[in-house]
């Protein structure tokens, strides 16, 4: 070993005693294979033979240095020669086995590697469970979040339209409308005049929208608009960011969240710019239903307020070219009661 055969021919002396209670005795100290060898400093004779990797300080940093063999106190080595000292470490260094890691990390890596854990959890670990949530959610407690969600509009001011006979024209409208089981409601005093979708099939029409259309094709499509947008990606993730971790935590062992915990998102939801859905994709939807897509992108006043970016497309790409459809949505009647829903 290079260090062991760099110092195995240094010597110096020391004092050596058997027991710490006992006078300690001039001795040599040199080194022999892996050994501390300890002789009487006038006959030479051999009193003790230390393992090298087993002998312990007593006093570190310290002077003089008093040293032990390990599992034993009571023999006391006393070394006072810097380079006997240094050499003795670096020995010990040389002939000492590898340090596990976690060794090797002392206290201050200990707590540096928990730092990175929790700041690992942190981040995983919320969207993680909003992830597994959503994909566990039944529709039954998505439906309820909606209708709780649009029931914060009405806590926020906002008022439901529901006339009987206008009711009963926008039931007639969804039904043709929207794919899927849905809950259509039309509230005055909303943040913005567009169609709002919320978990569980819940859309709210702003009643601004019955004023600026021409025909209830153009309702028809900001419905459409607001499914496709249902579809860019699962609605009830941001409403379980909202809420937070300790209630996604409680929604998914309970299935029930606090309403106030809900408190606030619809209203942000209605405001915030909404994205736009691929226009093949909205084109689709008008063309099952045998609609044009002119009478939504035509309409004097837009249905949305970010609607502008697709307009281009949904009149070029319109999968009626033009032609008027074989049966209209509704009739004038209905039209006219769907128009007046908010005549209190």
């Amino acid at each position: 070993m290079t260090a062991l055969d760099k110092y195995r021919k240094l010597e110096g002396l020391g004092l050596w005693s058997a027991r710490v209670e006992d006078q300690r005795r001039e001795v040599v100290v040199n080194f022999g294979d892996a050994t501390l060898v300890i002789s009487d400093s006038r006959s030479m004779q051999v009193l003790s033979h230390w393992s090298l990797p087993a002998v312990q300080r007593r006093n570190p940093r310290e002077r003089p240095a008093l040293y032990s063999p390990e599992g034993d106190g009571a023999e006391v080595l006393e070394l006072d020669d810097d380079w006997l000292i240094d050499a003795l470490e670096e020995v010990q260094r040389a002939l000492a086995p590898p340090r596990r890691w976690r060794d090797r990390l002392g206290l201050k890596g200990y707590a540096g590697l928990a730092l990175v854990v929790l700041l690992g959890v942190a981040m995983l670990f919320p969207p993680a469970l909003e992830r597994h949530t959503a994909a566990v959610l039944p529709w039954t407690t998505r439906h309820d979040i909606g209708k709780r969600l649009a029931d914060d509009l009405l806590a926020q001011g906002a008022q439901v339209c529901n006339t009987a006979q206008g009711r009963a024209a926008l039931d007639a409208l969804h039904r043709q409308v929207l794919g899927q089981p849905a809950d259509v409601r039309i509230m005055q005093g909303t943040p913005a005049p567009r169609v709002t979708g919320f978990p569980g099939g819940v859309y709210v029409i702003d009643a601004r929208l019955l004023d600026a259309a021409d025909s209830a094709e153009a309702i028809a499509g900001a419905l459409l608009l607001a499914e496709a947008r249902q579809r860019l990606g699962d609605p009830v993730r941001p409403v379980l960011a909202h809420i937070g971790l300790f209630q996604t935590l409680g929604l998914l062992t309970s299935g029930n969240v606090p309403t106030e915990a809900l408190a606030g998102y619809a209203q942000d939801h209605v405001r915030q710019p909404a994205p736009l859905p691929e226009a093949a994709a909205l084109l689709a939807r008008f063309e099952a239903l045998g609609l044009s897509s002119r009478g939504f992108a035509d309409n004097p006043e837009p249905l949305d307020p970010d609607l502008g970016p697709l307009l281009p497309a949904l009149r070029a790409g319109d999968p009626m070219a033009g032609e008027a459809p074989s049966r209209a949505l509704l009739s004038d009647g209905q039209w006219v009661s769907l128009q007046n829903i908010c005549a209190f």
